[in-house]
């Protein structure tokens, strides 16, 4: 199987060998300067460790995925960052990680289209989803919103 773009590492998807030296005299070609561009919504997805009160104290169920309305979302946000109980906070969205992943992997440029906060604060799930995307997915391209980004919250009973 041969990945597109620029390869990093050898030992991820072989393909015939080629001299360093030489690689910075090759002429590029429209493939070499072309990237992947996706669109989607930038979500963060946050995992917290919490009580069984905890979950019925927001109205939640065990077991299943529900749309909550952004207030609550804030709400319990807040509360799990005040009691520490989040445990990671990680760049989701299937587009966005498929980017990312793109990104590192080949080592080649894509570009993420979508929204993101127009407010960051430093330690905020939308500063983490800036720190933990690759630097070679540009993210130049987001449009700016008041209010949050999508965020996906799987919370931990014991």
């Amino acid at each position: 199987m041969k990945f597109p773009g620029k390869r990093k590492s050898k030992h991820y998807f072989p393909v015939n060998a080629r001299d360093p030296l030489l690689q910075s005299v090759q002429a590029e070609n429209e493939v070499s300067t072309s990237y992947i561009v996706g669109i989607d919504q930038t979500l963060v997805d946050i995992e917290a460790k919490v009580d069984e009160d905890f979950i019925t104290r927001y109205g939640l169920s065990q077991g299943h995925s529900l749309v909550i309305e952004d207030d609550v979302a804030e709400r319990l946000y807040q509360e799990l960052t005040h009691n520490d109980l989040i445990t990671h906070e990680f760049a989701g969205g299937t587009i966005g990680n498929t980017l990312h992943n793109y990104s590192v992997l080949a080592d080649d440029r894509s570009v993420l289209l979508g929204t993101m906060c127009s407010n960051i604060k430093i330690g905020s799930y939308a500063y983490r989803y800036l720190c933990n995307t690759s630097s070679r997915t540009d993210l130049n391209y987001l449009q700016a919103v008041d209010g949050a980004i999508g965020r996906c919250f799987t919370l931990i009973t014991e």
